[in-house]
């Protein structure tokens, strides 16, 4: 799953008013931002395999500390106590931020869980899990939109625009992610350069997180 992830951290958004859209972006793609530069690096190993799926070329050989579920839990908690404890120290909603910061970090292993071939292990090695919707592109493409969608429709309902930007930026956002997706899975060729995937994955996942801010300042 891609731009699926974000649906948690519009659904977040809307549950914390606290919380902020760009921060949850990238709590919900956290542990994909440290995937790919630990597979560069070699700590854990991603392979290319063709057909593996409709969606993508990835085969997460050996991913045990970003998308073993104990690894991920340990993130998620991880992610509280820098929250609680650094960013945010003596802010009186601080835990309560922190722990939807720390949830949004953990729906990133069960949203994976829905779209992935059976390549999540439990913690490390067998068992691996996935449901394999990546097996179907096209049933891949609109559960994502679809999720989008309705935790947009959730995000609108729970905040309000300051101006009449406001009013359709979150809109015209989530349609652009529609579209980054459909260019991604329709369009573009399959990467199968490590160095480059992981250069434009951090840099998509880094200006979703910007835009995600800049909108999020035009409703409260």
């Amino acid at each position: 799953m891609f731009v699926g992830h974000y649906a948690a951290a519009f659904a977040l958004k809307g549950k914390e008013k606290g919380a902020s859209l760009g921060a949850l972006f990238i709590a919900t793609q956290f542990v994909d931002i440290l995937f790919f530069p630990f597979a560069l690096l070699g700590i854990e190993e991603l392979n290319f395999q063709s057909g593996i799926s409709e969606v993508n070329n990835l085969d997460l050989a050996h991913v045990p500390f970003t998308h073993g579920l104990l690894g991920s839990v340990i993130w998620a908690v991880l992610c509280y106590f820098l929250y609680v404890l650094f960013l945010k120290k003596g802010d009186l909603n601080a835990k309560k931020i922190g722990l939807v910061m720390a949830v949004g970090v953990l729906s990133h292993w069960f949203a994976d869980l829905i779209a992935h071939t059976p390549d999540l292990p439990i913690i490390s090695g067998e068992p691996k899990l996935g449901f394999g919707l990546w097996y179907n592109k096209e049933a891949t493409f609109f559960t994502e939109a679809g999720l989008l969608i309705l935790s947009l429709i959730y995000y609108n309902k729970r905040t309000v625009a300051v101006n009449t930007l406001g009013k359709y930026a979150s809109i015209g956002f989530v349609l652009f992610l529609i579209l980054a997706n459909y260019i991604n899975f329709y369009v573009l060729p399959q990467e199968e350069n490590l160095l480059n995937l992981t250069i434009s994955a951090l840099a998509s996942y880094l200006f979703f997180a910007g835009l995600a801010w800049w909108i999020d300042k035009k409703r409260i």
